[in-house]
């Protein structure tokens, strides 16, 4: 269960952290009863507020509105929700999203943590590279490979055995920074504090900030929280429509396609047609909101795919594996959007194969329950 995060993050999809979170407050009810569910060495724990303090012999995967972990994971650690306090111990690699992330764990390996505030603890360490993305990222602890940083704030306070590599708006390097590598960053002038303490081994480069994107900019954030939201809301009302749906996206992938570039490219010249008459038009605006809505959430789907895809049988059933598996999902999108040239192209293909996969599913629903067989 291993997600390989890009090096060059962008804050401008932080609203991930906020939409995931919100969207599972969204979906578990406050009277559902937190559950801990084992699979073979593996361990499961959904609810409101979920809590593990034993020894787990294979991965422990959290998905929840408060998550806290002290005990100690031979493999790896997923946890999805608001509130998480990460404790203990994981020899495997640590993947992490929500609101609040407090990392006061002994990670093995690799760590990738989006949180609207990420800190990780001063008696935190990471043994190999940490993949970081914050509105607020405050880090005390040790990194002993390399860092990479995406934030609005971002502190840095702690040994760091690579190179760091930063992009926020504000960076602040305290007194008991020491980075033995080098100290790339993207800030904007006059929003870097170096504390004369911190030691930098390697070279300290400025490069070119990001330019505001203004107005832009918020959209882009709106944007993606209102996707994540929205698919959230979407796997918890209708999780066996939409895994059903990932499924065709495996098995028929191609088929998939095709029916979602022919809505995409038809249905927007089939309402312009309607449209011109005036019998036609409210039609066709109903037409062209439910047009947009699907398109809005098309890559669902294929969020769903890729998290069963990454757990394999460790896949659970039910409202909660929908939510586990589009969570992951989710994280692999957003750090796949990340890649230049590559995310968007991959984002446009996501959106296309998932769209159709679910217009495929729901043409079969309806010929199931009219009783004919759908080829």
């Amino acid at each position: 269960m291993v997600i390989r995060a890009h090096a060059h993050f962008s804050y401008a999809h932080l609203a991930f952290v906020v939409a995931l979170g919100a969207g599972l407050l969204a979906c578990n009810r406050p009277e559902t009863q937190s559950e801990v569910t084992r699979q073979g060495d593996d361990v499961l724990a959904t609810g409101p507020a979920p809590h593990i303090v034993d020894s787990v012999p294979g991965d422990v995967m959290f998905a929840g509105r408060e998550l806290r972990f002290e005990g100690m994971v031979g493999g790896d650690y997923l946890g999805m929700g608001g509130t998480q306090n990460i404790g203990g111990r994981v020899h495997g690699a640590l993947r992490a999203a929500g609101s609040q992330i407090r990392l006061a764990a002994a990670v093995d390996r690799n760590a990738t943590v989006a949180g609207w505030t990420v800190e990780v603890d001063r008696i935190g360490v990471i043994g190999g590279n940490a993949y970081f993305a914050g509105n607020k990222v405050h880090i005390d602890g040790a990194v002993r490979g390399g860092l990479f940083v995406s934030g609005g704030t971002v502190v840095l306070n702690g040994p760091v055995g690579g190179n760091v590599q930063v992009t926020a708006g504000d960076l602040f390097v305290g007194p008991h920074a020491v980075i033995a590598g080098e100290l790339r960053y993207r800030v904007p002038n006059g929003r870097v504090h170096i504390d004369p303490l911190a030691h930098v081994t390697g070279a300290v480069t400025a490069l070119p900030a990001p330019a505001a994107r203004g107005a832009a900019y918020v959209f882009g954030l709106l944007w993606m929280f209102g996707f994540l939201i929205a698919g959230g809301v979407v796997v918890a009302l209708l999780p066996r429509l939409m895994v059903d749906a990932a499924e065709l996206v495996r098995e028929l992938p191609g088929r998939s396609a095709l029916i979602g570039l022919g809505w995409i490219v038809l249905v927007p010249i089939a309402i312009a047609i309607v449209a011109c008459t005036v019998i036609g038009l409210p039609l066709a605006l109903l037409t062209g909101v439910v047009y947009g809505v699907l398109i809005y959430i098309g890559r669902v789907m294929v969020a769903i795919w890729l998290g069963k895809t990454v757990l394999g049988p460790r896949t659970r059933e039910g409202r909660s594996g929908a939510l586990v598996s589009f969570g992951l999902g989710g994280l692999v999108l957003l750090l796949l959007q990340m890649i230049p040239v590559v995310g968007p192209i991959a984002m446009c293909v996501a959106t296309i194969v998932g769209l159709g996969a679910l217009i495929l599913r729901v043409h079969r629903l309806r010929w199931t329950v009219a009783g004919t067989t759908f080829i």
